[in-house]
């Protein structure tokens, strides 16, 4: 049997079939047709019973830097959104005996692995629809995160990361840390001296704008850290935020400039900003910062991608990297070239 890891993703997917249906049953689900949404850092099912029930089922690969207590706080902040709100999310299912996550092992696949059941969400990924409108429900539905994020009160057991520097992932304190690559000799073929050196002065930059942003009065709240275009579903009259797994303490301008970097470079950008400040305006304030953190922030954002792709194992992001980090060289030198 040709080994797991040398296995193509759809092949990855049908190895872990068995194991998709072995967790399915501690949720009572005994029947169900199962199609591969992804298989990446996590594998992912849609999960179809016999009785057109739809659900998402998502493995979580050993190699994820988000552990069982991550994937347990996940699951606790949803379960609260979806008791105490009506944002659209992908509400949790529990298992027969109550459980939010299961872990699991199949002799079909190695180690050990995490799963997590939601029910299905509709609708077309905002980036296939990124209109004006569109975008402007976009950022309402950040402020109603940012809103209930304010006032939710986790258990003793919830553990995330913080966002308090460029790498949050790079924390010794949590499962597969990931190395911070313009540290690590490994990736000098990445970052030649120059580029090195500029991606340096950025991130020295956002990270002075990061600790004046911690060190204010306020404490920091649970961010979804990644409600860009891709993980956000549009129906006729509602948006639904996906994919909650890299959830963070932090601070809301955090969160909008995580969500910016995905706008912040199309030619359409000032009319798709002003559209979602709108949007998050007819919720809540707007975050009191200086444009020019704003942009550093958005700036951080693509380090820590261009972070990502560098130090990634998987052959895509290993052969995606060279482009991705040429465009972000280009970026960061524009900023830098402006402040």
């Amino acid at each position: 049997m040709k080994p797991f890891e040398k296995l193509s993703p759809l092949g990855r997917g049908r190895r872990m079939r068995p194991m998709a249906h072995q967790i399915l049953s501690e949720y009572g689900i005994t029947t169900a047709t199962l199609n591969q949404i992804t298989e990446a850092s996590n594998t992912i099912f849609r999960v179809t019973t016999p009785d057109r029930c739809r659900y998402v089922l998502r493995i979580v690969s050993p190699k994820s830097c988000h552990g069982p207590d991550e994937i347990r706080s996940e699951m606790q902040w949803l379960h609260a959104l979806a008791d105490e709100t009506d944002i659209g999310i992908p509400a949790p299912v529990a298992t027969q005996d109550g459980r939010l996550a299961v872990r699991a092992t199949h002799p079909s696949v190695p180690g050990e692995r995490h799963a997590a059941l939601f029910r299905w969400v509709p609708g077309r990924m905002l980036g296939n629809c990124r209109t004006t409108v569109n975008v402007l429900r976009h950022g309402a539905l950040m402020a109603r995160l940012h809103q209930h994020a304010d006032s939710f009160q986790p258990d003793e057991a919830f553990r995330i990361r913080t966002y308090d520097n460029v790498f949050p992932y790079a924390d010794p304190d949590f499962p597969n840390i990931e190395p911070i690559a313009l540290e690590d000799e490994h990736f000098a073929s990445l970052f030649p001296t120059r580029r090195r050196e500029r991606f340096e002065e950025a991130r020295q930059k956002v990270q002075e704008i990061m600790d004046r942003i911690f060190s204010g009065p306020h404490p920091p709240r649970v961010l979804h850290n990644d409600l860009h275009v891709w993980n956000v579903h549009v129906t006729r009259n509602k948006l639904y935020a996906l994919d909650f797994e890299d959830m963070i303490w932090g601070f809301p301008v955090q969160d909008i400039a995580t969500t910016l970097y995905y706008y912040r470079y199309l030619e359409t950008y000032p009319e798709l900003f002003k559209a979602f400040k709108t949007g998050y305006e007819s919720v809540t304030a707007w975050p009191e910062v200086p444009a020019e953190d704003l942009e550093a922030l958005i700036v951080g954002r693509g380090i820590l991608l261009a972070n990502y792709v560098a130090v990634s194992d998987d052959p895509e992001d290993r052969a995606f990297a060279p482009a991705y980090l040429q465009r972000m060289d280009e970026r960061i030198t524009r900023f830098l070239e402006a402040s």
